[in-house]
């Protein structure tokens, strides 16, 4: 299995000064929080591998560990900081994308990374799953033809939990028009729906015609 980079998990560079690692996280982590990606079925398992690279490359001892050893940085300091393996690596490299829960395990390593104030500082303050404030509404797009644009009717919309929500559209409900639905989002916030019209194409020459005659009023 190939080798993990942390560093290009934080999009930063081998040489980024200590100091500087915790805004590139925070930027990053803003990025690829799972609530704003809830159509991406991988952006936990992308969070947690974040999550991971930060707790190692944010903290000054665990970082240095790393850079001499890689991922074995934990084995070798097992070993009193020798390396054991002789610049082999039988274990090969661990996958930050495995099971695990992506929201647990966050604390403070030694002398290094506080998980806790950061998210803190990214989410406004404690709260919620994960110990975070979750966000008031998430967003999402729904494409409606424009039949049912145009005359109404009822549609069902597929949530990137694997829900499903049946919904009434509006007659002569226009493109980009916004609805709010209390409490349908991810854990429990408000789903916005933005309606994208879709035109017809391949239109048979009766369609063109009653469309002319539409126009024409």
């Amino acid at each position: 299995m190939a080798f993990v980079d942390y560093y290009k998990i934080l999009g930063v560079s081998k040489d980024i000064p200590q100091k500087d690692v915790k805004k590139a996280y925070l930027k990053r982590a803003k990025q690829f929080h799972p609530d704003l990606h809830q159509d991406d079925p991988k952006a936990k398992a992308k969070f947690q591998a974040l999550t991971e690279a930060y707790e190692v490359i944010g903290d000054p001892e665990k970082r240095a560990k790393y850079d001499q050893y890689g991922e074995n940085w934990k084995q070798a300091e097992a070993f009193g900081g020798d390396n054991p393996f002789g610049g082999a690596n039988p274990f090969g490299s661990g996958n930050p994308f495995g099971g695990g829960n992506p929201f647990g395990g966050f604390g403070r390593g030694k002398g290094g990374a506080d998980l806790g104030s950061i998210f803190d500082e990214l989410f406004g303050g404690r709260g919620g799953f994960g110990g975070f404030k979750q966000p008031k509404e998430t967003q999402s797009t729904v494409n409606i033809d424009f039949y049912t644009a145009m005359l109404g009717g009822e549609i069902i919309v597929a949530l990137g939990d694997g829900r499903k929500l049946k919904m009434k559209v509006k007659p002569e409900t226009q493109q980009g028009t916004k609805v709010r639905l209390k409490g349908k989002g991810a854990n429990g916030a408000d789903l916005i729906i933005t309606y994208n019209v879709q035109l017809p194409t391949h239109l048979t020459e009766r369609q063109r015609q009653l469309i002319q005659e539409m126009r024409r009023g």
